[in-house]
């Protein structure tokens, strides 16, 4: 299958926990997307693995933890991106100032999936062209159209270092944000490619 190189991309601040977590997750989700999912971090553990609590929570949930390499978040890796999705609203401003060029295609997961969640005007997704940069304009168009949530219910929290229910928590609000992502993506979905992971 063609996979779209100009993807998804995560980012947290080390790359080993939240944003890879993200990353696996999200290709479990949805492995016949057309589309590839990737990660970095804005102080990157370059050449790291998953942090092993995190890789734990991933397999518990059967996804593939291998072949992981934790590296740096850069602007040429941000113009190369279709849509990127940040683990905390702080990130969202870090990414945007690095590369100011693709600020409307950056959002924090939390609220790119509360846009999802009031997505009842975007446009269908056309199976005539790739669909993820349709979905980042509609997505950009939506900003401002509903109240932001206050940032202790949209904020993934660093697990890093903290006890497991810190991180079990942060993992389950990673999946609920993507559960409302993936579903929304696959109602919206005209093309079988698409509309697969529904």
């Amino acid at each position: 299958m063609l996979v779209d190189s100009r993807g998804i991309l995560f980012v947290c601040t080390g790359n080993i926990c939240r944003s890879p977590y993200a990353e696996r997750r999200l290709r479990q989700l949805m492995p016949d997307s057309g589309v590839s999912v990737a990660s970095a971090g804005t102080a990157a553990v370059v050449g790291a693995q998953i942090e092993q609590g995190t890789s734990e929570q991933l397999r518990r949930r059967g996804a593939d933890v291998t072949g992981f390499a934790a590296r740096s978040l850069s602007p040429r890796l941000l113009k190369e991106t279709e849509l990127v999705l940040t683990m905390t609203r702080a990130h969202r401003g870090e990414v945007a100032r690095l590369c100011p060029s693709a600020m409307t295609r950056i959002f924090s997961l939390g609220d790119f999936a509360d846009l999802c969640s009031s997505s009842k005007s975007w446009r269908p997704i056309s199976s005539s062209s790739p669909w993820l940069p349709q979905v980042a304009v509609e997505a950009a168009a939506a900003r401002g159209t509903i109240a932001p949530r206050d940032l202790s219910e949209v904020d993934v929290v660093d697990p890093f270092g903290a006890s497991a229910r810190v991180l079990s928590e942060a993992c389950d609000r990673i999946d609920a944000f993507l559960d409302v992502v993936v579903t929304t993506l696959g109602a919206l979905a005209r093309s079988p490619k698409v509309a697969s992971y529904r």
